[in-house]
């Protein structure tokens, strides 16, 4: 797949409180009648979270609750927040990595998410409940389970691989490993790249 070069470079985020991670999408590569730009057709850029349907839906204090999410296989909801950057807020989050991909690679994220959600007859998105950003977020239907093989940050790592991103979604059981595969692989933001490039 193609790397992001002169004039081809899109910017995604990669949220992490160490536990958990979203990522930061911005709204223009997605398809202006997009289920996501339908959902918040004024966000520059999405927050968007798998996880656990029960779990997500918890502040996440409970214990018992975390483990009954990963056995057996249950429900899983995406989270998508309105304009990134500030909606991260609801993570407390101790990494903001701003990762470069191609045009092509943006292509593939968004496609991945996609094969993700789950649209009614109209080609919307359904909601599920409202989301952890009052008034600018919501959970949204998805297909695929959640389960000890299949975690958030295993999801998370499986959506920058589609971006073209080098990580091992084995490798991503928390999102610490995870924020440290991506850097590991020496992607940074647009303004990394040499002036000509972003």
């Amino acid at each position: 797949m193609a790397q992001p070069g002169p004039g081809d470079c899109v910017e995604l985020h990669l949220y992490s409180n160490g536990y958990h991670s979203d990522i930061g999408a911005p709204a223009e590569i997605f398809p202006e009648a997009h289920p996501l730009r339908r959902l918040f057709p004024d966000a520059r850029s999405f927050l968007i979270g798998w996880g656990d349907q029960r779990f997500y839906y918890s502040d996440g204090t409970d214990l018992l609750l975390g483990l009954d999410a990963i056995i057996p296989p249950s429900p899983s909801v995406l989270h998508v927040a309105y304009n990134a950057g500030p909606a991260s807020v609801y993570l407390g989050p101790n990494d903001d990595l701003a990762i470069g991909v191609s045009r092509e690679g943006a292509t593939r994220f968004v496609a991945y998410i996609d094969r993700a959600l789950v649209l009614d007859e109209t080609g919307a998105a359904i909601r599920t409940s409202d989301g952890k950003v009052i008034g600018r977020s919501a959970f949204l239907r998805t297909r695929g389970s959640f389960h000890l093989f299949n975690v958030c940050n295993q999801w998370m790592a499986r959506a920058l691989r589609a971006a073209g991103v080098d990580v091992n979604a084995r490798a991503a059981w928390l999102a610490g490993p995870l924020i440290r595969q991506v850097r590991k692989s020496g992607r940074g933001g647009c303004a990394a790249l040499p002036a000509s490039a972003a």
